[in-house]
């Protein structure tokens, strides 16, 4: 009897005990949590606070507008913030995705947003594709079951001409089928023939000007661009305005464009995150030196820059001195060397200065190539 009293007593208090624990609040949020707030009805130009209260399992969240990735946000303490700058009116098409530490999608809510005015000019366009940057520590990750069909946001070029393309993943945008030589690749279906065509049409009056002024060669000048921008659809030249792969070391965002997921050319210094399952590295961006590519307003300012601070050297910005290749291309040519060898010669020399880190004979041959395709020589 005695015995069956005690553990009568010995089970309520457990009882009790559990009733306490589940009823007691706790500072611990539910893992299924995932709220946002954020101002429903906006400016254009107006800086959008979206802020976001999640549980355990979430490590970072994505923002999607009408499909279009707007960046991520990293979650520290249950929270997070993602601060954007709409630039264009209308009613955005929100979606918000909770990503856990080992990247699965765990979370996802939907929402609207209104905006207000007129659209801004291009250097707000500029803004609000990269507004984001430093303070919500973007990457450029892809949902996975987003990557294969998402829509990438327009950019607008300088002449206000807008357009919107497709790249194939890199590895911090698609872990599964992302690789790291996707960055070099052109937006998807792109140069058609004509566009190729188109292109070379466009550049080479610019090419010429500058080929007069400064006497050198715009056959270089409009290959050059045709083979480091993919005829104007790589990322650098639709993202940046860069048509010619020109760096700016260690940075500045400001002005500058970041390639992210571009194979270390660093000498194997930069840090590896993560190798995915095929292979592919996914690198430390955070304070990598060899991926930042100079942002420009326009095509003609990027050609102009290659010939006055890369081939003159005129103000001493870049940091190799290649002005003697000028005047050697000059001296050819005085001296009745025929207009394809001295091109040559120059196309070999930039290479073997370090415009190209696999030297010149690969960089000259592959440059003279786009020569002989459209007969770049007539421009000389």
């Amino acid at each position: 009897m005695v015995k069956t009293s005690f553990f009568n007593q010995v089970i309520g208090i457990l009882l009790l005990g559990f009733v306490l624990f589940a009823f007691t609040p706790s500072n611990k949020i539910n893992r299924f949590v995932f709220n946002v707030d954020y101002e429903k009805k906006v400016q254009v130009g107006d800086d959008v606070s979206f802020l976001f209260r999640v549980g355990d399992n979430v490590q970072r969240v994505k923002v999607y507008s009408d499909n279009k990735s707007l960046g991520t946000a990293m979650v520290e303490s249950n929270k997070a913030v993602f601060r954007f700058l709409f630039s264009y009116p209308g009613v955005k098409q929100l979606k918000f995705v909770g990503i856990s530490a080992r990247h699965d999608t765990v979370n996802v809510s939907y929402g609207q947003i209104v905006v207000s005015g007129k659209t801004f000019d291009n250097n707000v366009t500029i803004l609000e594709r990269n507004n984001t940057g430093r303070n919500n520590k973007l990457s450029a990750s892809i949902d996975d079951n987003l990557s294969r069909d998402r829509m990438l946001p327009s950019y607008q070029y300088s002449d206000n001409f807008t357009t919107s393309f497709k790249f194939l993943p890199t590895p911090n945008e698609d872990p599964i089928l992302g690789t790291n030589q996707n960055v070099y690749t052109t937006a998807i279906g792109h140069p058609t023939a004509d566009e190729a065509r188109n292109f070379i049409l466009d550049i080479s009056q610019d090419a010429q000007y500058l080929s007069q002024k400064y006497q050198v060669p715009a056959s270089i000048i409009i290959a050059m661009s045709a083979l480091e921008s993919g005829y104007g659809f790589s990322r650098n030249a639709i993202y940046a305005n860069n048509f010619l792969g020109i760096k700016q070391w260690w940075g500045n965002p400001s002005n500058a464009y970041q390639l992210k997921g571009q194979p270390d050319e660093n000498q194997g210094k930069v840090g590896i995150l993560r190798i995915t399952d095929i292979g592919q590295y996914i690198y430390d961006e955070e304070n990598r030196p060899d991926n930042w590519y100079k942002r420009f307003n326009s095509r003609r300012d990027c050609m102009t820059f290659l010939v006055e601070e890369i081939f003159m050297h005129k103000t001493g910005q870049w940091k190799r001195d290649y002005s003697d290749i000028p005047k050697f291309y000059r001296g050819q040519l005085a001296a009745g060397v025929e207009k394809y060898s001295a091109a040559y010669t120059f196309a070999y020399s930039i290479g073997e200065k370090g415009y190209s880190h696999k030297g010149g004979k690969y960089y000259a041959d592959r440059v003279m190539k786009l020569v002989d395709k459209y007969n770049l020589i007539a421009y000389d």
